[in-house]
């Protein structure tokens, strides 16, 4: 079987399978069938007996896209139990020749709740884990989103006739181009400089002179820098900004 994604880990063990006898009813379905569907209401439950199902979902673009194979002990289609009016986010279908499953009603399932806190626990946990997957996704989607707006600013700064070309980059230019604060710019230049694209970093010390009321200067303070240099690896830059556009 292959191997699930977070958010895919809820098994059941063979005594909260008889357990749920009680509360659903057995379904037989053959490949192809659809267990869940995508878009449609969620009103059941199911836990899987024996046999494979595989979980897909629909993208805007109208591709199916594999999510996960489950085997017997999984249960599919819970969240929609917690949730009012849910729609099914992916579809689940039979794999193999034959499925066997148990079909429990949502307040069935959460009334098979209350008697096993095992199973209880199990939800939960599962639910943690694709928070923190959906956590990890968003903050690898935010980094990628800012790279490719900082690296559009060094797009234009460009020399592609060159392998290796020196850009400076101005911060107010960036900021006041794509709104963004200074640290933000600076994380994602050292996300460019730890894949390599970028061969070396300079940021310029800059000084502040404060002057007494007889301008004679009484301190000298170092400022955050608003410019940096960059060596840029041409064929690196453009492939990375590639993959930045398709994330």
């Amino acid at each position: 079987m292959e191997k699930k994604k977070p958010g895919f880990s809820l098994k059941v063990n063979q005594e909260i399978t008889n357990l749920f006898k009680n509360y659903g009813k057995l379904k037989k379905f053959v490949e192809g069938d659809c267990v869940i569907r995508q878009g449609e209401y969620a009103t059941h439950v199911y836990i899987l007996l024996s046999g494979e199902a595989e979980v897909v979902r629909i993208d805007r673009f109208g591709n199916e896209n594999r999510l996960a194979v489950l085997g017997g002990g999984d249960i599919v289609g819970e969240m929609g139990a917690f949730l009012e009016n849910n729609q099914r986010s992916a579809t689940v279908k039979a794999k193999s020749p034959v499925l066997l499953a148990l079909e429990c009603p949502n307040q069935m399932f959460i009334r098979g709740l209350f008697n096993t806190h095992e199973l209880t626990y199990r939800v939960i946990k599962n639910y943690a884990e694709r928070l923190n997957d959906l956590n990890i996704s968003s903050s690898n989607h935010f980094q990628s989103r800012v790279m490719l707006v900082v690296g559009y600013c060094i797009e234009q700064k460009m020399n592609w006739n060159s392998n290796v070309c020196e850009v400076e980059l101005d911060f107010k230019e960036v900021i006041s181009r794509s709104g963004l604060e200074a640290w933000k710019i600076t994380d994602a230049i050292h996300n460019f400089k730890t894949l390599n694209i970028f061969k070396k970093l300079i940021f310029p010390a800059e000084v502040k002179v404060v002057e007494s009321d007889d301008g004679k200067p009484t301190d000298v303070k170092r400022t955050e820098p608003t410019k940096v240099i960059i060596e840029v690896d041409t064929a690196r830059f453009k492939e990375q900004m590639k993959r930045l556009s398709y994330c």
